[in-house]
């Protein structure tokens, strides 16, 4: 009798071959026979979870995203919520990080000319903004920020956390780990009154 094969995890499996393979060589590199081959599937065995490149990255992508969304999770205390180490959770610093980002920026090109990219794109962002936001509600270091003013601080601080990934990830000589925390932790104490 052969052996059960796990389909969700075999999806997952080659959603991190393509990610592996998005974040050293671009979009282009994670080709339906790349994927294949770094694998050892064949392509066809490739092409019984995804009809085509486009599907692939859209699982590529989402299980960035996911893996993301758990690094965040485990960075926070069992009650309450830290601002600071999520934020710190998100930082290009190791290599896990430094590969989703990678993933992020190689689905940004994708996106402008895809709306169900772009859709995909903008769901995401809103689900990390509104991430953070939940955090400024229910961290305590940041009980003086009023719930209005929760949404438009939560944004700033994605655009900051976006700003110093970008520049890590184009310019990592320049932006080592220090300095990618000493970046985040001036933008809280900017924006919220607090120190990372």
């Amino acid at each position: 009798m052969p052996a059960a094969i796990d389909h969700a995890a075999r999806r997952i499996a080659l959603a991190e071959v393509a990610a592996d393979l998005v974040a050293a060589g671009g979009a282009d590199a994670a080709t339906v026979r790349a994927v294949a081959e770094a694998a050892g599937f064949s392509t066809k065995s490739v092409t019984h979870y995804f009809a085509d490149k486009r599907a692939l990255m859209l699982l590529t992508y989402r299980h960035a995203a996911l893996s993301s969304a758990a690094r965040t999770a485990a960075s926070q205390p069992a009650e309450g919520a830290d601002v600071a180490a999520l934020l710190h959770a998100l930082l290009p610093t190791e290599p896990g990080a430094l590969r989703n980002w990678r993933v992020w920026f190689s689905f940004w090109g994708l996106a402008m000319a895809d709306p169900e990219y772009a859709a995909e794109q903008r769901d995401r962002m809103r689900e990390f903004t509104s991430r953070i936001a939940d955090s400024l509600a229910q961290d305590p270091a940041c009980a003086h920020v009023a719930a209005a003013e929760r949404p438009a601080t939560a944004s700033a601080l994605f655009a900051a956390l976006v700003g110093i990934a970008t520049q890590a990830i184009f310019d990592p000589a320049a932006w080592p780990a220090a300095r990618q925390a000493e970046a985040i932790d001036l933008a809280l104490a900017r924006m919220v009154g607090r120190a990372g």
